[in-house]
């Protein structure tokens, strides 16, 4: 086949044509210009992508989600009392505290490579959980130290640890003193709720958590008498238990700190003094509803005979007005005459005048 070249001058200008086998002629310029087009296109195409993809890769740079965004992501050897999902929510980890960070941390000790693997795989997820948070929080994880849970946590690993009480991947941002009325409730519920649900139970029928229900952000919740990391063991008359409840009552003295928090239902574990006044103001509450619809349904009924006497004696004056009223027009009538629209009662008979009248007339 063969390919020939045509070059054609016009006006001055010089227009370069190429002639192909099928006869048509493409000039150079849109050649050019339409590689042009097509670079562009994949410029904005690679553009797009990276736009996409960039938040993905910035929330998680080292690429752990590829797997564990997962649902259905678990261990298959899970030692004991270890969880078996490896699931992370994305969307929730996206929201949380440490969304900018990257996993590897927190999760230290593990080698990045697909399949992630753990150098030191001897060690529980529980201790590799406390060694990341020390890391980062060293006050809090000192505090932490002194408090009960602590102390049966190194025991036997039975009581919570940071996580069990913050979550994991979705720990939210709160401001000390800044908390809302919703947020102290969950914790309480969610979080201390979740191991002490007897007396969170008996502390949700109280005043400070009535308050909370209400949206009153300032009522107490646990953690603003136990404290937040030391779980304090309050008892009542203790030095500490009084600094506690002066940190919204500050004149509370020691017997204030006999206030009663954790009752059962009916006051069955309160003070004699305290279950007294329950039992009689209850029975007084009961004493005035009943005497109060007592009352109310009597009342009620003499009320309604009252109104329908009175209410039957102005039908009655309204009837007897009307008869009244047409006897008077009726005797009205009778002494004028009768009216225009009266007529002689006709009869057969007729009187002597008439027989006379017409004979004079015959």
């Amino acid at each position: 086949m063969m390919r020939r070249r045509v070059e054609a001058t016009a006006k001055g200008d010089d227009m370069s044509l190429e002639r192909r086998d099928g006869g048509g002629v493409v000039s150079r310029d849109t050649a050019r210009g339409a590689r042009a087009i097509v670079a562009m296109m994949l410029l904005g195409a690679l553009l797009a992508l990276f736009a996409l993809a960039a938040p993905a890769w910035a929330a998680d740079p080292e690429g752990c989600l590829i797997c564990h965004s997962d649902p259905d992501f678990t261990n298959p050897t899970p030692a004991e009392g270890e969880p078996t999902s490896l699931f992370v929510d994305s969307a929730k980890f996206a929201k949380s505290v440490h969304a900018k960070l990257p996993c590897s941390s927190c999760h230290k000790g593990f080698v990045n490579t697909i399949p992630a693997h753990q150098q030191d795989p001897t060690k529980d997820y529980k201790e590799v959980a406390i060694e990341a948070c020390e890391t980062c929080h060293p006050d809090a994880f000192a505090t932490y130290q002194t408090s009960s849970h602590a102390k049966l946590f190194y025991q036997d690993q039975a009581a919570p640890i940071c996580i069990s009480c913050h979550g994991s991947h979705e720990i939210r941002r709160v401001r000390l003193g800044d908390e809302t009325a919703d947020f102290k409730m969950s914790m309480a519920r969610d979080s201390c709720g979740r191991c002490h649900k007897d007396k969170f139970e008996k502390a949700s029928h109280e005043l400070h958590f009535k308050a909370l229900s209400l949206g009153y952000a300032r009522a107490a919740t646990c953690f603003d008498c136990h404290g937040f990391h030391d779980n304090l063991a309050l008892k009542s008359g203790d030095r500490q238990t009084i600094e506690q409840c002066r940190q919204c009552h500050p004149g509370a003295t020691a017997g204030f700190t006999y206030f009663q928090m954790h009752l059962d239902p009916g006051f069955e574990n309160a003070y004699w003094g305290v279950r007294a006044v329950y039992l009689f103001f209850s029975t007084l509450l009961i004493v005035v509803l009943v005497t109060g619809i007592a009352y109310t349904t009597v009342h009620l009924q003499k009320e309604t005979r009252t109104i329908l006497g009175v209410m039957g004696r102005g039908f009655g004056r309204l009837f007897g007005f009307i008869r009244a009223l047409e006897e008077e027009t009726a005797r009205t009538r009778e002494e004028s005459g009768g009216g225009p629209d009266e007529r002689p009662p006709a009869g057969p008979a007729s009187t002597d005048d008439e027989h006379e009248d017409r004979g004079g007339v015959a």
